[in-house]
């Protein structure tokens, strides 16, 4: 009875000051005082956590389950983040979203503060739906050079995850790459210039926001120069502030002016900013990643770069926290430096109970944990999380209904539509020695394929018999995948002396792998020299990272499609492009390298063709 009668009063006092429907975003807000009011401290110190419901089961949690259930009536958590484990069909996440909502935290006082729910759906190489269109990523927006296109692209994923019952989205990935041996970001960043990546990404975050969506930008202040992947150790960036300011800091200067909601923190030491170390219990001195800097997300991000809305810790299960920091210490570091979300620490109830002591026996953790959750509750406020006009977070609405929706959206032909128009313009062609491009199909007695692997090899031997038989006729196609294979086979010899073209699709991801040591640049430059012996014309077809023409430089045709693992129209998108189906317009937006550091192809190459479209 006294829950009812607090919701009723709830109504009442919002009524009453006539809050609009799009609320204040000051965190000083009445609603936000009331609601904050009426907390204890464990549900104060719950908002600011946004565990994985994934890190409850190795196998993922796709549903409602007795151990969840604790967790969130445990931890009280503001929020929690998905991962493509806990996923699997439209009617699965929508009702699992809506059950995250219904055994969501009840305040001891009455109510309910609905849960933030977040995921990492970038595009590209980032994709936790497992299913529907897989819109170009990044740097294949990039290429694309279109702001416009960048923000249809992201008004679309902001769309899908609406209709899915997701309200927050860590993207884009703002990090400028300017090292082609990134372990990390590679094709998810919009590019090595960083005015374009402040360009695009301010384009991303306005069509996140065109679709309602929480937008959080990532991964301050800089992950595009580093060496190390903070998810494996615990990366060094030695730039000045001066190299800071021109490079890595402007897409998020210009992030901030443009409204983002929220930025993401970056687990990498930055000792221009902060050259700090901790001693640890074991007597261990470790310096101090962003995450865990005042001077960094306090006295840069909050004073300097005057940003007033969320920071997000990155995942606090990363090598870099764990290997260095105890989880509930680490978690206590962060709030103090300024951070109001901590995403994803394991296990979450050692950081719980650390913040909770803290909170209740240290002034400036109170002081930290009160500020993030006031801004918490404004965020979920001006977005309509937080409605006290419905009680239950609109459980009276049909699920069913809500389904059918959400399968429209994320299944329909429209969207399927956007992804094909939108790759098709991020294609690019670095390399056509002879000007055999556009091949026609009619020429080809038979064409052989060579991929590193087995869904590779499918996605682009399906390209290639949709463009053949869309011209009415049929050459033999011959597939092969040589994962870890460093030479040709007998067979592979015979297809390429007899075949009319040799598709060669690459893949690294990483400078190892673009190594003599490795077996892709191996049986690359096999394949190549042999091709090159009977005068078979090579495409070379880069499907991840756009770098892999460093080791095989005389390629004939060489194009880039920045597609990653997810694949989709990216590649069909090229192999059209190949036989002359659409314009060829995509410029590169990296600088490639050779093994010595001399560029070869620099930022903006590219050759156009528009075969008289």
């Amino acid at each position: 009875m006294r829950r009812h009668v607090t919701i009723l009063i709830l109504s009442l006092i919002f009524v009453a000051i006539n809050i609009s429907s799009v609320w204040s975003d000051s965190p000083e807000s009445q609603y936000v005082n009331l609601v904050f009011s009426n907390m204890t401290d464990e549900e104060r110190v719950g908002q600011i956590f946004m565990p994985a419901i994934s890190s409850l089961s190795g196998n993922g949690t796709q549903e409602m389950t007795p151990e969840l259930q604790s967790m969130l009536k445990r931890i009280h958590p503001g929020g929690v983040i998905l991962f493509a484990r806990d996923l699997s069909s439209v009617e699965q996440i929508v009702t699992l979203t809506n059950a995250l909502q219904i055994e969501g935290p009840v305040l001891e006082h009455g109510g309910k503060i609905p849960l933030f729910i977040s995921i990492d759906q970038e595009g590209g190489l980032i994709n936790r739906i497992p299913f529907g269109p897989r819109m170009p990523g990044n740097m294949a927006l990039g290429a694309s050079r279109s702001a416009e296109t960048t923000r249809y692209v992201a008004k679309t994923i902001g769309d899908e995850l609406s209709s899915l019952g997701i309200h927050m989205n860590f993207a884009p990935v703002l990090d400028v790459e300017t090292n082609q041996n990134n372990p990390v970001i590679g094709i998810r960043s919009f590019g090595a210039d960083p005015n374009l990546v402040a360009e695009l990404g301010d384009a991303y975050i306005a069509g996140i926001h065109d679709a309602g969506i929480i937008c959080s930008g990532k991964h301050f202040p800089g992950h595009g120069d580093v060496g190390i992947d903070s998810h494996l150790g615990l990366p060094l960036e030695n730039h000045t502030k001066a190299r800071m300011n021109e490079v890595e800091l402007v897409p998020f200067r210009s992030a901030i002016a443009s409204g983002v909601d929220a930025i993401m923190t970056a687990h990498i030491i930055f000792p221009a900013y902060d050259n700090s170390t901790n001693l640890l219990d074991d007597g261990t001195e470790v310096a101090t990643p962003a995450t865990l800097s005042k001077p960094i997300l306090t006295g840069l991000l909050r004073e300097e770069l005057s940003f007033d809305g969320l920071i997000i810790t990155d995942a606090m299960m990363m090598k870099a926290i764990i290997d260095n920091f105890k989880t509930g210490d680490a978690a206590v570091r962060a709030v103090k430096a300024g951070a109001d979300i901590i995403l994803y620490p394991d296990p979450v109830d050692e950081a719980y109970e650390a913040v909770l002591t803290a909170y209740q026996s240290d002034p400036e953790v109170k002081t930290r944990v009160d500020e993030s959750v006031k801004r918490i509750l404004a965020m979920k406020e001006k977005y309509g999380i937080i409605n006290p006009l419905v009680s239950e977070n609109n459980l009276n609405l049909d699920i069913a209904s809500r389904i059918a929706y959400a399968q429209e959206v994320c299944l329909g032909e429209k969207t399927y539509t956007i992804e094909r128009e939108a790759s098709e313009k991020t294609v690019t062609l670095l390399s056509d020695r002879n000007m055999l491009v556009p091949f026609s199909c009619s020429e080809m007695k038979s064409i052989a394929i060579f991929t590193p692997t087995l869904f590779f090899t499918n996605e682009t031997s399906l390209a290639v018999e949709e463009i053949c038989n869309g011209q009415s006729y049929s050459p033999e196609i011959l597939i092969y995948t040589y994962q870890n294979e460093t030479e040709l086979s007998e067979e592979q010899q015979q297809a390429v002396m007899n075949t009319s073209l040799v598709i060669l699709g690459t893949s690294s991801s990483n400078e190892t792998q673009r190594t003599d040591e490795y077996y892709i640049p191996q049986f690359s430059r096999c394949l190549l020299d042999f091709a090159n012996e009977y005068e078979i014309p090579v495409a070379g077809l880069a499907l991840n990272q756009p770098y892999d023409i460093m080791f095989m430089q005389d390629v004939p045709i060489y194009v880039a499609t920045y597609a990653g693992r997810a694949g989709g129209q990216n590649i069909h998108s090229a192999i059209r492009a190949l036989f002359g189906e659409i314009p060829i317009t995509g410029t590169l937006p990296v600088n490639i390298e050779d093994e010595n550091g001399t560029i070869i192809f620099p930022m903006n190459s590219g050759i156009i063709r528009d075969f008289h479209f």
